[in-house]
């Protein structure tokens, strides 16, 4: 949704967080691994915390959330570290060497002007154009680049108060489960009297993850998907989609996730549950096949195939298991297909549930695929994903994070917040977010869809 009056920030001061002490000389330099490479020119993770609820004094909460990150990331201290090229080997590593780890991780603070913080945390629809100003700048077109950003913004005149904490981070590496762990034990030290309950520590060593040749296949993905280091392609991070798509946000709570699953297993011949992801990834690319083909016209044609595009945890998928305290990308695309007009289905059972039927049975083949080999043809699976992703707006669905994301348990000193967001203005046509949402058993889905789709989506997904 395109801000007509896009509120003013003003960047207050920029400070840069120290790391506290000196990484173990053998992680120095971490090479990208395999599952790191392909993530090295996409655009960066971004997440917006906004607190509706902030008031009072929030300098001094904001020194304190300072000083909280500064305790975290000398723990994380890849996040301090820098992405290198290195000519030699063709190699890219986090550097974090004292010279690359001297500058620190950035923190912005800014004020804002025009904010309601209240009435943007209630909304469902994302007004993208606002909430980037809200998130820090990150550089990811030339290596050595910095791995992390944060942007703290007071909401003052014009608005009800509040703030946003902006979180921007390199993809190349953290995956969405490494991204939440952070996240956890910043809420902890920002909240001196919460303690995760014996959190492990980080494992950062590449080497953790056994698989022949692994060094030799990252040189190659690292060739194929950024042939000009230390330049990155710069096409994923200059497209302005959000110009011309609608983001929105809805959250289905625990009552209807149950209605949900109950609704699949009786269609699919009273088969067990559905797990939560599968049944929300299901409904939703139902939904958007069917909203897609009825604004074409109603007709699906027979040969047409469906996509839908989810990530893997290969953690404890690979032999040997991988730690779950593992920081870095461990995860793999896992693709479901299915015929369009299945998937549409039709008006018969009064809302096009035998296509969610459908949707399920195919993403739980490709689960089942994917558990059983996690590894097969990882390479040619790289080349498979990445040409369906450029294919035409419209042509696939793409379902990312996971409902086991307990976004909205990331209290940085102001209780829980009031929204989190996945922000992005080049998210392709297609792209779904699911986290955990505001309430105990809830899922919140973020979608970018066309703005003649969107509506159809809504509709169906909140009625089905």
């Amino acid at each position: 949704m395109a801000s007509t009056s896009i509120p003013d920030v003003r960047i207050v001061s920029t400070t840069r967080i120290p790391l506290l002490r000196r990484p173990p000389p053998h992680l120095e330099q971490i090479p990208l691994s395999l599952f790191d490479a392909w993530f090295l020119p996409q655009p960066p993770i971004q997440r917006l915390f906004l607190y509706s609820d902030a008031d009072g004094d929030t300098s001094s909460l904001i020194e304190s959330l300072k000083s909280s990150l500064a305790d975290v990331i000398a723990v994380y201290f890849p996040l301090a570290g820098k992405l290198t090229h290195v000519a030699s080997t063709g190699d890219v590593v986090i550097d974090c060497s004292p010279s690359a780890v001297g500058d620190g991780v950035a923190f912005v603070e800014a004020e804002a002007d025009g904010y309601d913080a209240r009435a943007m945390s209630a909304g469902e629809r994302q007004d993208v154009a606002a909430f980037l100003r809200l998130l820090p700048a990150l550089e990811a077109d030339e290596l050595p680049a910095p791995v992390l950003a944060v942007q703290a913004t007071r909401f003052v005149a014009g608005g009800g108060g509040g703030v946003a904490v902006g979180v921007a981070v390199h993809h190349a590496v953290v995956d969405g489960h490494s991204f939440w762990r952070f996240m956890d034990a910043w809420s902890a030290a920002a909240c001196r009297g919460r303690r995760l309950a014996n959190p492990p520590s980080p494992v950062f060593d590449r080497s953790a993850i056994v698989l022949p040749m692994a060094a030799d296949v990252a040189r190659r993905i690292l060739r194929k998907v950024t042939p000009e280091l230390p330049r990155l392609p710069t096409e994923n991070l200059l497209r302005r989609t959000w110009e011309h798509h609608d983001t929105s946000t809805l959250e289905l709570d625990r009552r209807r996730i149950a209605g949900i699953k109950n609704r699949i297993a009786k269609l699919n011949d009273d088969r067990p549950l559905p797990s939560t992801f599968v049944a929300v990834s299901a409904l939703v690319w139902s939904t958007i096949v069917r909203a897609r083909s009825t604004l074409a016209g109603g007709g699906v044609a027979d040969a047409a195939r469906a996509h839908l595009v989810f990530l893997g945890d290969c953690r404890p998928r690979l032999h040997p298991p991988v730690d779950a305290a593992y920081f870095g990308n461990c995860i793999r695309g896992c693709v479901a297909e299915a015929a369009a007009r299945d998937l549409a289905g039709g008006d018969d059972d009064g809302g096009g549930g035998i296509g969610v039927a459908r949707a399920r049975d195919a993403i739980e083949d490709a689960v089942e695929a994917f558990v059983a080999r996690p590894m097969e043809a990882f390479e040619t699976w790289l080349d498979g994903v990445g040409e369906l992703i450029r294919q035409p707006a419209g042509s696939f669905v793409a379902v990312t994070a996971s409902p086991r994301f307990d976004a909205y348990a990331a209290d940085l000193g102001w209780a829980a917040p009031s929204r989190v967001e996945f922000v992005s203005e080049s998210a392709p046509e297609g792209m779904v977010v699911v986290t955990g949402g505001k309430k105990e058993g809830s899922v919140q889905v973020s979608a970018c869809l066309r703005k003649e789709v969107m509506e159809a989506f809504r509709s169906h997904v909140l009625d089905w």
